[in-house]
């Protein structure tokens, strides 16, 4: 009785498979596609990102301006309202400015991967004890590295306005081949099951 229940689940799941599979190599290939285009054109991706960007901080603004109407004590109601501000005129400012726009979003995400190289370091000379510690450490040491050697290069106005771009561009290139390997390993799994 059991192996009369566990066959359709199998065959049900077979099925899901044997469909997925294409759906993750297609999107893994269109994300790839997205990618290189990125990276074809950084500006216009750059760009294209820091609009979205201006756009949501800009909506965030208007929501949380909306949401201070319901706040009656005024000592909330003041920071509600001037979180609100900084977003619409920030998003504001993103969306009338967008180059200057994108030099700032790019500074800032230069400024995280320091931030973030310096962080893992301070990790994993902390906690060298674990077992990968060291590969923490060489991992954020070349995350800073990095991230001071993009800074420096900042005052480019063509290195800072694709900088962005290029970075997005590389990250959808490795998730759309990612997609397409997981898509052809799923494959694999139904041939062998079938």
């Amino acid at each position: 009785m059991s192996n009369s229940i566990q066959e359709p689940a199998q065959s049900g799941n077979s099925s899901f498979l044997s469909k997925s599979w294409k759906w993750f190599v297609i999107v893994g290939i269109l994300v790839s596609l997205a990618g290189i285009a990125a990276m074809s054109l950084p500006v216009m991706a750059g760009v294209t990102i820091t609009t979205i960007v201006g756009a949501i901080f800009l909506f965030s603004g208007l929501v949380q301006a909306y949401h201070t109407f319901s706040i009656t004590p005024w000592s909330i109601k003041l920071w509600y309202v001037l979180g609100a501000v900084f977003y619409i005129v920030g998003g504001l400012f993103i969306l009338f400015k967008p180059l200057a726009g994108l030099v700032t979003i790019t500074m800032l995400m230069v400024l995280v991967m320091i931030f973030n190289g310096i962080t893992r370091m301070v990790f994993g000379i902390s906690h060298r004890s674990l077992s990968g510690s060291g590969w923490v450490i060489v991992s954020g040491l070349i995350s800073t590295l990095i991230g001071f050697y993009f800074f420096s290069l900042l005052n480019d106005p063509e290195f800072s306005l694709s900088l962005l771009g290029v970075f997005v561009g590389v990250s959808l290139l490795f998730e759309g081949v990612s997609f397409v390997f997981l898509g052809l390993q799923l494959k694999k799994v139904v041939s062998q099951r079938g």
